[in-house]
């Protein structure tokens, strides 16, 4: 029972796109496209009354997501609302998991569940109800393995190989005996480029936006390691344990902090995600579901950044941290199955997107260059944390103060460079698809609300 569960569970979410797709493509009589949730349970309630009475958008929602499990006779409805053949509805019974074969499902359609006519009481007792099955206490613990498994496919599969990439890259370079600041910079561009490529050109497809997250947020925290590499140092004062200054342990050890951070958050977020759109969060606003997800891992890594990075990190970080936030809850908005804008809204969420990208890259790039230029800024050196502060010996080092603060501000422009060319097109582009697709009857890049491997609510 539980191996056929598990493996129900992925194609569920994939029943629940191919539902979505359905009915955005049906089209009335007077030729409109598409039809809402809401009509949608009016047509199901034309073929079953129960539809009616006991369902509401969010439970459609749910099924089109896959948090619900599609049942045969749910989906022998759903296709006689919109007129799908007999082989369409075989097809979902069949991608649900609900028959071994297609013969096997095109009876189930045509008969029934296990061959026999099902009558509303039936379907009432089988179709998973909106409550009383959801809060027991089997579910919680299929939420609560599933979760655990969810956490462990992360770490495991996606996690610990970069941190073992992370880990022999920086050994191999003191073998090597490679040094100098410009191999430090080097390294923290290949490590970021390691991780972008993960999750961009290899991401888990059940969780495509988790992935968007963590490594954004990985990106986030890594690029100020640009801007301390020229000196040899790290924003978090790790080059001041043992005798690691002036060798690669520092930089290893700060990337692999930011990896640890980043793949924490982006498992809050996930895990969050599917507490706020099971039960728990229906009675919530698209926006409130989307912000409950996103906020609380930005959040946490931001506290833990202020407390062990410097100053010039922490107000950097306090103009981004809110950034992503407000774009990955925007994704989140555009994504959820109530929301579905007209085309004079996408349009005018487009024109704003647009004429605020040109507005903001435009006082960013001034910032950074004003920043550069100064001769006073920036005036902040990594002797110090919300922790503790340090005096660094700068005849050990080979250089003056002013020196370090000249390469520091050269390292400003690698990092505010790097970061504003992150942030401006693969964030800022991520987010102006993302409103050009809403709406527009592409559901698949509205897969955040893909089901999660294993996922029952």
């Amino acid at each position: 029972m539980a191996l056929a569960r598990d493996i129900q569970n992925p194609g569920a979410a994939q029943v629940g796109l191919l539902m979505r797709a359905y009915r955005e493509s049906f089209v009335l009589q007077e030729g409109r496209k598409g039809v809402t949730q809401e009509e949608l349970l009016q047509r199901m309630a034309e073929v079953d009354t129960d539809y009616g009475e006991r369902f509401s958008h969010t439970t459609v929602s749910r099924w089109e997501t896959g948090i619900t499990r599609p049942t045969v006779r749910r989906l022998q409805v759903f296709g006689k609302a919109l007129d799908l053949s007999g082989t369409e509805v075989a097809g979902l019974v069949l991608l649900a998991g609900l028959a071994p074969d297609l013969p096997t499902a095109l009876k189930q359609v045509e008969s029934g569940v296990h061959g026999r006519t099902v009558s509303n009481g039936e379907a009432r007792s089988r179709e998973p109800q909106l409550g009383a099955h959801e809060r027991g206490g089997a579910d919680a613990a299929e939420f609560t393995r599933s979760s655990l498994r969810e956490v462990a496919h992360f770490t495991v599969l996606r996690i610990l190989p970069l941190a073992v990439c992370i880990a022999v890259g920086g050994y191999a370079l003191s073998l090597l005996s490679w040094e100098g600041a410009w191999i430090s910079a080097l390294y923290v561009s290949l490590v970021v480029g390691l991780v972008m490529a993960q999750g961009f050109l290899l991401p888990d497809q059940n969780v495509s936006l988790r992935e968007f997250f963590w490594v954004t947020l990985f990106f986030v925290l890594s690029s100020p390691l640009l801007q301390f590499a020229p000196i040899r140092m790290d924003h978090y004062g790790l080059y001041t344990i043992g005798d690691s200054a002036g060798t690669h342990a520092p930089t290893i050890l700060a990337l692999l902090l930011n990896l640890a951070l980043a793949s924490t958050a982006g498992l809050m977020y996930q895990l969050l995600w599917r507490w706020q759109y099971s039960e728990h969060g229906q009675k919530k606003t698209a926006l409130q579901r989307a912000a409950w997800s996103v906020v609380p891992p930005v959040a946490f890594v931001y506290a833990i950044v202020l407390v062990i990075s410097n100053v010039s990190v922490w107000i950097q970080l306090a103009f981004l941290m809110p950034l992503v936030s407000a774009v990955f809850t925007s994704l989140l908005v555009l994504r959820d199955p109530s929301v579905n804008p007209s085309g004079r809204e996408r349009q005018f969420l487009l024109w704003t997107l647009v004429s605020l990208g040109i507005l903001g890259s435009t006082l960013g790039m001034a910032t950074v260059l004003a920043i550069y230029v100064s001769p006073n800024l920036p005036m902040v050196l990594p002797d110090h944390n919300l922790l503790r502060s340090w005096e660094l010996d700068f005849v050990q080092l080979g250089f003056s103060r002013q020196e370090a603060l000249d390469r520091v501000n050269l390292g400003y422009m690698w990092h505010a460079i790097s970061t504003f060319t992150y942030i401006f097109f693969v964030v800022g582009g991520h987010l102006v698809a993302a409103v050009y697709r809403v709406g527009n009857g592409n559901t698949e890049d509205r897969r955040q609300h893909e089901s999660p491997p294993g996922a029952s609510l």
